[in-house]
Parts: C-alpha cells; structure tokens; sequence
C-alpha cells in the first residue's frame, strides 16, 4: 500500500483559476489540465495532483477545485465527500464489479444526485512498528471513498452508505427508502478462539469428525527420523 501518495487513472477535467491563486483571482476562469496522482494526509480530504496545459504540475487541491463542464455548479467542500483520509497509507483500486456502473448519490443536504463510477480510494494502517495506531482506517466502521463523475460537471468522493447503484442486468427490488440496515461493529477472526496445543509436526493431526485419528504412519516415521536424528547429536 502506498505512502502519501498514490497514481490515479487519469481525469482529462478543468481546475478553477481560483485554486491557482489562493482564492484572490480566478473566479469563472478555467484551466484545462490531467489529474494525474492523489495525497492522503490523515484529517485532511484527499489532495489532487494536475497537470496543466501550461507546463505548470500543480499539486494537493481538493477535489471541489475540478470540474468537467464549466458551468458546473459550485459546491462547498462537504457536499463533494463526507470524510477526510482515515491514513497516509491509501490505495487505489478500479473495483471491477463496479465499473462503469451509474448511481444516486445522496448528499448531506438529501439532494440525489446522479453520476458515473471512476474508481475508489481505500485506507489502511501499515507502519504499526513505529507508531501508535490510533486512526480509524482499520476499525470495523471505517469508510472508503468512490470517486465519481456526476452529470452535473462535478466529481465527488462518497462512501457505500450514500450510493444507490443502478445494474439493469443484477438490480431487482431497487431501495427507495432506508432499508433499516445496522453497521456490523464485530471484528472477525478465527486465531485465539481454539483451545488448543501445536506441535513440531509440519502437518496437523487429522482426525475423523468422531475424534477418531486417521492413519498415521507418515507422522510416525517422521518422529522416528527426527528422535535418531537427535540421539546423533
């Protein structure tokens, strides 16, 4: 998994001017440019990188900086993506199952809203030896972020719990309302939940489901291998 940054599949789009100049100029002016890479810095939303037309690589704007029709509508930054980065450690993954799939996305404001899936942003935890891990990218309620081009011009970042997808070919019974579904806060495991002894054989005892030992002659000639093996030494 990456560190900091990661590539992304690359969005041919435009960056509002302002976002070139701090917020002092700019405004209804376009530049064309490649979004080309992403920065996940923990609290902060997920930073682009672009690639201007000009020969300018102009790095970390938020996703609100880029749209794909000029006369998008101008949004604030929470109607674009509901979390910032639960990491630094990010990865970008085009789910196959997903791809090119249209949905309805549900904005804070309870707007549906239209738009095609690009890709989605997942996050995780790695340098557990030489930090404390005290995020949330690994907790049974974190949350991922797909990326979309929606109708309007915009692209926005939202998580599972704020998509209706749309699969003429799967789809059946399509939700209209909350379907009362509860977030799943168990952690699944299955190591320390056996009480039980190992021992130095590469290959575990089999037994039949009546506890009876199946045959075990191989296990017998490799004890009998490893005991002269130690009485030479």
């Amino acid at each position: 998994m990456a560190y900091l940054n990661h590539n992304i599949p690359v969005i041919t789009c435009f960056i509002r001017n302002e976002y070139l100049f701090n917020h002092t100029k700019g405004h209804g002016d376009f530049t064309l440019c490649d979004v080309h890479a992403v920065a996940s810095v923990e609290k902060r939303v997920p930073l682009f990188e672009a690639f201007l037309e000009n020969g300018v690589n102009w790095t970390r704007r938020p996703i609100n900086a880029f749209c794909w029709k000029k006369d998008a509508p101008v949004r604030r930054l929470d109607e674009h993506m509901y979390w910032d980065c639960f990491s630094p450690y990010v990865d970008v993954q085009i789910r196959q199952r997903l791809s090119g799939l249209r949905a309805q996305l549900i904005t804070p404001t309870y707007e549906k809203l239209e738009g095609t899936y690009m890709f989605s942003l997942d996050w995780s935890w790695e340098s557990k030896a030489g930090f404390t891990d005290v995020n949330f990218s690994e907790t049974p309620e974190h949350k991922c972020a797909h990326i979309f081009k929606m109708d309007e011009g915009n692209y926005f970042a939202y998580p599972n719990n704020r998509i209706i997808w749309y699969d003429d070919a799967w789809i059946k019974d399509r939700i209209t309302k909350n379907p009362g579904f509860i977030i799943d806060l168990n952690v699944y495991t299955v190591e320390n939940t056996r009480k039980q002894e190992t021992d130095y054989q590469f290959m575990t005892e089999f037994k039949d489901a009546d506890g009876k030992k199946q045959d075990t002659k191989r296990s017998k000639a490799h004890s009998s291998v490893q005991t002269e093996t130690e009485s030479d030494n």
